[in-house]
């Protein structure tokens, strides 16, 4: 992974303040909507496996788009946390809900009490934490002994196919999404993915940090994967 990549909490805070008027318009355009099927198979398979969901936290919630989907699944609360100031004011916009609690936090310090939560969600942003073992080992300390951790991602893959995409991801999305949002973050957004572990690479990590793997979702190409893994009780 390359380690030149500047991940630290004011560079990420600043990049996706700048990006948050024009996120949700630029994301669904990227992906032809799709990503929002990602989103509401998570909310099934959630039920399907009948997941406790009496408290849940969607950490890098970005404007709640995965939030809003959570929402369905009646949850006694939940709790939005992103970085980004400007993220979370367009979340609020969004979402008006007494469940909803919106608070600006990083992965790596999380303000919450130990074993509260019952599944914790992240969307597109575990590959943007500075210290990514140290974000999981805190993740870990707020869920419950039976906890579930969602995580729906882009992972670096191999072949003809994530050579393609690569070249629509890495050329022409930055090109379009620089200009329209008036920043650089489009070309961040693809080093992020291009320096990010492989989804095997991934999962060694979440295991040394105390997660297992209960389902692996292939969504696209091997590239976008979500993953629901368990808390393991030492």
């Amino acid at each position: 992974m390359n380690k030149d990549l500047d991940k630290s909490k004011d560079k990420i805070a600043s990049m996706f303040d700048d990006i948050a008027p024009a996120y949700d318009k630029l994301n669904h355009l990227f992906t032809l909507n799709i990503d929002m099927i990602w989103r509401k198979d998570i909310i099934k398979n959630i039920s399907n496996k009948n997941y406790k969901v009496d408290k849940i936290l969607d950490l890098a919630s970005g404007t709640g788009d995965l939030t809003k989907e959570l929402l369905n699944l009646n949850p006694d609360k939940i709790i939005a946390a992103d970085i980004s100031s400007k993220m979370l004011e367009i979340l609020n916009l969004k979402i008006q809900d007494d469940r909803l609690i919106n608070i600006q936090a990083e992965a790596q310090s999380l303000p919450f009490e130990n074993n509260y939560f019952d599944i914790v969600t992240i969307g597109f942003g575990v590959r943007n934490f500075d210290n990514l073992e140290k974000s999981l080992s805190e993740i870990k300390r707020v869920m419950q002994p039976d906890g579930k951790l969602i995580i729906l991602e882009m992972f670096k893959g191999d072949g003809l196919k994530t050579k393609l995409f690569n070249v629509y991801f890495g050329k022409l999305m930055p090109l379009i999404g620089n200009k329209i949002s008036k920043s650089k973050a489009y070309s961040y957004l693809y080093k992020s993915v291009d320096s990010f572990y492989s989804l095997e690479k991934f999962i060694e990590i979440c295991n040394k940090c105390g997660f297992k793997v209960e389902m692996s979702v292939n969504n696209l190409l091997g590239i976008v994967n979500t993953l629901y893994l368990r808390k393991v009780v030492s």
